[in-house]
């Protein structure tokens, strides 16, 4: 026999009912909505600029991308071009963050930009790439790159007449990076540089950056240094890969770019904040914005720029949330938004919370 409870239930009024689905279908709408798909409330102003390092004897070109018709201080958001790439690298991710209020900057790292293979037959430039990469001293001169960036930086923010004077949030700063900008970023955020079985590692960590987004991370070959690398990476990250992200240079499988992800310590090991994204069919020319014309991509135009929507709007969110601390960007990325955003698009593995 069916129950008092359950025969009230019955004759519930149909216009009931029809409300309590209104209401679900509402909630799933809200949660599945895009997070800044599109662009931002403020037209984007770029420039280029030289900075000259006199102690190292060294220039880091840059491309600013600021909000315009802005007042006031901006959260910074550094960002590292790949292998052979250059300040003009990555121009989607800049364009579209200082649209939504952040002021972006672009390194160029000499050494480990164009000028490694712009000059060369086309026939020897894979091998000029494939010779760069092995020298300790791009790496070095990448990592150290990163605070001379922010120091000068900082400086022209205190300097009456710069482009920079009080525009600054020094306490609100990320870095992104693609392939060896990736590395670059990961420095930066604390990964130690340089183990050896017989040997530490050195560490360039940052401490004014408080996030960080590699995209494409290149993985050291030995797997007994994984923890010893990764595992001090200390800042909430954000790590995106292809199931098809293989590189020209090496000959990584793209499921190792995972392993950073995998290593470091979450929330559940009293780390940080992560999350990783895994594309399904996005490759390594995917996340540097580049079209399938170049470097030969399989990936479809179509594809790139649906995983192109997905980037910006969890690039964002993060941003926001780990930068401006916004509750809505939070629930947004920890909740269904974001997971539902990606879909069958890709993976989304995530540690943001501590084990009780």
């Amino acid at each position: 026999m069916r129950s008092t409870a359950m025969n009230r239930m019955i004759r519930l009024p149909l216009i009931f009912w029809l409300l309590l689905l209104g209401l679900l279908f509402t909630a799933k709408l809200v949660w599945a909505e895009p997070y800044k798909e599109a662009a931002g409330p403020y037209r984007v102003d770029s420039f280029l600029l030289e900075l000259k390092d006199d102690e190292r004897d060294r220039a880091v070109p840059i491309k600013v991308y600021l909000p315009a018709d802005t007042e006031g201080q901006l959260p910074l958001v550094l960002v590292s071009h790949g292998f052979g790439g250059s300040r003009e690298g990555l121009a989607y991710l800049g364009k579209h963050w200082a649209s939504h209020g952040y002021l972006c900057v672009h390194m160029q790292h000499l050494g480990s930009d164009t000028s490694t293979w712009r000059e060369l037959p086309v026939k020897d430039r894979l091998q000029a790439l494939r010779e760069a990469v092995r020298k300790p001293s791009v790496s070095i001169d990448r990592a150290e790159d990163v605070p001379f960036v922010l120091d000068t930086l900082l400086r022209l923010d205190a300097q009456v007449g710069t482009a920079f004077y009080g525009r600054i949030d020094a306490d609100q700063i990320g870095i992104a990076g693609h392939s060896y900008g990736a590395w670059t970023a990961m420095a930066a955020g604390g990964m130690t540089v340089g183990s050896t079985p017989w040997k530490d590692g050195r560490s360039y960590a940052d401490d004014r950056i408080r996030c960080m987004l590699p995209l494409s991370p290149p993985i050291i070959a030995n797997e007994r240094l994984y923890k010893a690398t990764y595992g001090t990476l200390k800042i909430p990250v954000l790590f995106m890969t292809g199931t098809l992200d293989t590189s020209i240079i090496s000959d990584m499988p793209a499921a190792h770019r995972k392993i950073p992800y995998h290593t470091m310590p979450g929330p559940s090991d009293d780390g940080q904040p992560k999350y990783l994204i895994n594309f399904n069919g996005a490759d390594h020319m995917t996340f540097s914005g580049e079209t399938k014309r170049l470097l030969r991509s399989k990936v479809s135009l179509e594809d790139n720029k649906a995983f192109h929507r997905i980037i910006l709007q969890s690039t964002t969110a993060f941003l926001d949330t780990y930068l401006l601390g916004d509750p809505d960007a939070k629930q947004w990325l920890n909740g269904k938004g974001f997971v539902d955003r990606v879909g069958d698009r890709g993976e989304v593995e995530m540690d943001v919370r501590k084990k009780e």
